[in-house]
Parts: C-alpha cells; structure tokens; sequence
C-alpha cells in the first residue's frame, strides 16, 4: 500500500534454503519486508541489535547458541519486537517454553503462508498467537485431570509475568504489594488476575493459591501466606 512503510522482519533459520523460501512467502504482495536472515543465535541477536526489526521470525534449533535464548535476550532488550517461532518441534513444553521467553506465536512449518502471515498480524498487536490446530489440543490439555507435574501442567502456557503474578497472590500479597513489586499499575494487575481466573477456568484467589501450591510455584510448609497487608509503615528513626 502506498505510503505504508511494510513490517521488517528478521529470519533466524540454519537452513538457507528455509530462510529463502520464507523470505519469498513473506514479502509477496509487499505486506512485510524481510531485512536480515541469520543461520545462529548470536548472529541473529547481533543483526535484532543492530537492525531493530518490527518483528523476528525464528526457529528454535539455531547454530550458535539456542533459539530460546535468541527469543528471551530479544524480549528482555526489545520487548516491542515481535516474536514468532517457525519450528518443526511439536512437543508441548517447546509451546510453553517460548511463550515464556517472550514469543508471541508458535508455528509448526508444516503450516501454510495463510498462518504463518497470521501469526505475525497477531504478534505485532502484542496479543499470543496459536493456530486453530494447537488451539484444539490445548484445550484438550487444559482438560485433562492434573496430576502435579509442573513441566506438563496447564501453569506451563502461563507467561512469566502471569507466573509471578499467580505466586504472589497465592502468597497473599495484595494487589497494591504486587503491583510495586511488578513496577506495574494496581489496574494493570487486576487485569492479570481477572484474565488468570479466565485462563485457568477457576474462581477465586482460594482456588488459585491450591493451584499453586499443587503444580511446585509455593510451598505450604515453607511458604506460608503472608499475614493481611498493612498500610506502609514511617521510616524508622531507630
């Protein structure tokens, strides 16, 4: 579209001829540009550096360095950088993993260009992309009777900043503790808690904190829940 500057992308792949078929599916039609491709995770991370590419398109298994780690240094320094993942690992853990480290979509490459041009619009708005396909089995999953084992557990589609913010609740800091010690609004953790409860289909921080305490994130016995909060104290003058 005329006087439209399209999406600039960076391709991490090991695989040239991966990279150069994505390039070409990416850029028909003119919707995004690709502007760098990396075959390793430390040419890439040095390319998003210098680059500052609108969004990253990468697999998980890179030469030089894992795709995890591309994704979390990408993340921490350029968080409005969008992340897609295009792998051949299917296996569920990978899902949650890279969600963790701060992708925004996961993508088999199985899938078609109709997907993978999805998976980026959905990105960039800041929102988790998942196909149709990976949105039945997790549902599935989330279905199935817990049994304690936190790596395989629904906790594990959680993000980081969910995590953090379930453990302190089911620790029984208040909104107002969390919100100081996350450095975001007290809305911006009513937010999060409201879309917890939806996520994990519960009512209630009760049922959160037994959640916690079964899928490891607290210890009853050694992490007890925190007396009613207090107002903040005056510095003292001892």
């Amino acid at each position: 579209m005329a006087g439209v500057t399209a999406p600039r992308v960076l391709l991490a792949d090991p695989h040239c001829i991966v990279r150069e078929g994505v390039r070409a599916l990416l850029e028909r039609g003119g919707e995004f540009s690709v502007v760098g491709e990396a075959s390793g995770a430390h040419e890439a991370l040095a390319l998003v550096d210098r680059l500052k590419p609108d969004a990253v398109v990468t697999e998980l298994n890179l030469r030089e360095g894992c795709g995890l780690k591309l994704i979390e240094e990408t993340h921490t320094r350029f968080p409005q950088i969008a992340i897609v993942v295009l792998t051949a690992f299917r296996a569920r853990d990978r899902v949650a993993s890279a969600r963790r480290a701060g992708a925004r979509g996961y993508l088999m490459k199985c899938r078609g260009r109709r997907d993978l041009v999805a998976a980026l619009r959905t990105a960039r708005t800041g929102r988790w992309y998942r196909s149709a396909e990976q949105e039945s089995r997790v549902r599935g999953f989330l279905a199935q009777p817990q049994h304690g084992n936190f790596a395989s557990s629904r906790v594990a589609f959680l993000t980081s900043r969910q995590h953090a913010v379930l453990r302190l609740l089911a620790l029984g800091h208040s909104t107002r503790e969390i919100a100081a010690a996350l450095g975001v609004s007290v809305q911006a953790v009513h937010r999060l808690r409201e879309r917890l409860l939806s996520s994990l289909q519960l009512r209630g921080i009760a049922a959160l904190t037994r959640l916690a305490v079964r899928e490891g994130l607290i210890d009853e016995a050694s992490d007890p829940p925190l007396p009613a909060p207090r107002e903040p104290l005056a510095p003292s003058t001892v």
